[in-house]
């Protein structure tokens, strides 16, 4: 072996090392942010999941007090969104099991976790918001309701109805947007780094 060939071997062994522990640094980063926001959906999830088991008692109470068929429905949906949220929140939790323990499978299940909270995110109007408030608005509409069973709604109703909404669809972009901001700079550097592992 020439001596120029033992150059290129050891520079391309120095090259590949320095490549690795560079991977290396990246991933020990890339943990230490997305613990934090482990940590942070924690948290948001034992606090929905309390808050919805908890007014489970308080939708079946207003069952029992309904005065019509328009309440009592407002009643079982809120029950079953109370009991739905939880269902979803740790089901965008549940990842698939990890084959192994290599940075590939890491990345590959980071990946997985991440998209699940953005999707989420960018989704809750339709799982959370809009059953709470069609919800909300049948037992409202239900207490509304006369002997005849026509519904008598004053102006401050209506506008109560059409700020609710209005809070809805700014909800709905501040939660898209926040998805973004929040997940999408972290998603994209997992998927770049899971490509430069396939380009090695």
């Amino acid at each position: 072996m020439k001596l120029d060939d033992l150059k290129h071997n050891f520079a391309q062994q120095i090259e590949t090392s320095s490549s690795e522990a560079k991977l290396a640094l990246q991933i020990d980063e890339l943990k230490v942010k997305t613990k934090k926001y482990q940590r942070d959906i924690k948290v948001r999830d034992f606090m929905e999941i309390s808050i919805s088991l908890l007014l489970i008692p308080v939708w079946l109470y207003g069952l029992t007090i309904s005065f019509n068929w328009v309440q009592s429905l407002g009643c079982v949906l809120a029950t079953l969104t109370s009991l739905y949220i939880p269902y979803k929140l740790l089901k965008a939790r549940r990842l698939s099991p990890c084959k192994d323990d290599s940075i590939r499978a890491y990345l590959h299940q980071e990946q997985q976790r991440l998209a699940q909270q953005k999707q989420l995110l960018e989704s809750i109007v339709w799982w959370y918001i809009a059953p709470i408030f069609v919800s909300v608005m049948l037992i409202t509409l239900g207490a509304n309701m006369d002997d005849n069973g026509v519904i008598q709604l004053d102006t401050h109703m209506q506008l109560y109805y059409l700020i609710v909404l209005l809070g809805m669809v700014g909800i709905y972009f501040w939660n898209k947007r926040a998805a973004e901001k929040r997940f999408g700079p972290l998603l994209a550097r997992v998927e770049q780094q899971l490509n430069e592992l396939s380009d090695e």
